[in-house]
C-alpha cells in the first residue's frame, strides 16, 4: 500500500507544508509515500512501479469529482471515485445515516419549510457550510439566503434541523473497514456503532460525533477519510493507529 500527498503547485515534488508532518511520519516508518501534482497530472513515489502496482490512498486537500477522477487515472486508488463521492457528499451518506443524525432534506429551491414553534434549520452545501449566517428561522430568511448565495439553478443544498450541541463536544473518528478509531483511544458511543455497520463495506471515512445539550451522542456528518483533516488528533496517534490499519487492511486483501 502506498500513500500519496499533494505537492506545492508551483514547486513540483515539494510536499505541501500543511501535510508535511504526516508525510514525514509515514516516510519515517518505512511506509511507501509519494507526491501528486494534479495541476500537471503527475505522481511521484519511492518507485514508479510501486505507485503503479500498489493500491494507493490519497491524503490531502478536498478534491472535486473531476479532480478525483483524474487522480484515479494517475494511480490505482483503494477508494474508487464512486466510494469517494458517497462519503464526501451528503447525498451519498444521509439516507443510511438518517436514524443517527439530525433530520434533514435536500432542496434545489427555497421550498416552504415548517418553522412553527421556533424550529430552525442549518443550511449548507453537500460538502461545505456557508458560515455562521447559515442558521435560519423564517421562510423569508431562507429565500434571502438562497438569493445571497447566488447559486446556479438546480444546485442542491443540505437543509438540516438545527440542534444545539454541547460546547467543545465534537470529536472526529476515522473508520477503516468497519473499525472506528478515536483520538487518544476515544471509543465511538455504543448508540452509534450500528451507523458504522450501515456503511460497510466502505474502506475509509470520517465520523464527526458530538453531544446534544441533553448529553445524547449524535452523528454530525460523514466525510471521506482521505480528505478529512486531523482536528484533535496528533499526527503520531493518527499514523500509528489509522494509517497502519489501512496498510494492514489493504495489504492482507
Amino acid at each position: 500500500m502506498h500513500f500519496v500527498y499533494p505537492c506545492l503547485p508551483y514547486r513540483p515534488r515539494t510536499i505541501d507544508p500543511l501535510w508535511e508532518p504526516e508525510y514525514e511520519w509515514v516516510r519515517a516508518q518505512g511506509i511507501p509515500a509519494g507526491l501528486v501534482d494534479l495541476d500537471n497530472d503527475r505522481a511521484w513515489g519511492s518507485t514508479l512501479a510501486a505507485v503503479a502496482q500498489r493500491e494507493v490512498v490519497y491524503r490531502g486537500w478536498m478534491l472535486t469529482v473531476a479532480e478525483y477522477d483524474r487522480l484515479s487515472r494517475l494511480v490505482s486508488l483503494a477508494v474508487s471515485p464512486a466510494e469517494y463521492l458517497s462519503s464526501h457528499q451528503a447525498t451519498g451518506w444521509y439516507e443510511a445515516m438518517a436514524p443517527y443524525t439530525f433530520s434533514s432534506c435536500f432542496l434545489t429551491e427555497p421550498a416552504p419549510l415548517d418553522f412553527a414553534a421556533g424550529r430552525q434549520y442549518f443550511v449548507k452545501g453537500l460538502v461545505k457550510s456557508f458560515g455562521a449566517a447559515s442558521v435560519l428561522s423564517t421562510q423569508v430568511q431562507l429565500a434571502s439566503f438562497w438569493q445571497r448565495q447566488d447559486l446556479p439553478v438546480g444546485t442542491s443544498l443540505f437543509v438540516r434541523d438545527f440542534v444545539e450541541l454541547k460546547p467543545e463536544s465534537e470529536r472526529r473518528f476515522f473508520v477503516v473497514r468497519g473499525h472506528a478509531y478515536g483520538a487518544g483511544g476515544a471509543v465511538l458511543p455504543a448508540s452509534l456503532r450500528a451507523a458504522v455497520e450501515a456503511l460497510r463495506p466502505r474502506l475509509f471515512y470520517s465520523f464527526d460525533v458530538a453531544e446534544t445539550l441533553a448529553g445524547q451522542p449524535v452523528l454530525v456528518e460523514v466525510g471521506d477519510g482521505q480528505v478529512s483533516d486531523l482536528k484533535e488528533w496528533a499526527v503520531a496517534d493518527f499514523g500509528s493507529r489509522v494509517l497502519r490499519a489501512l496498510v494492514k487492511t489493504t495489504d492482507t486483501q
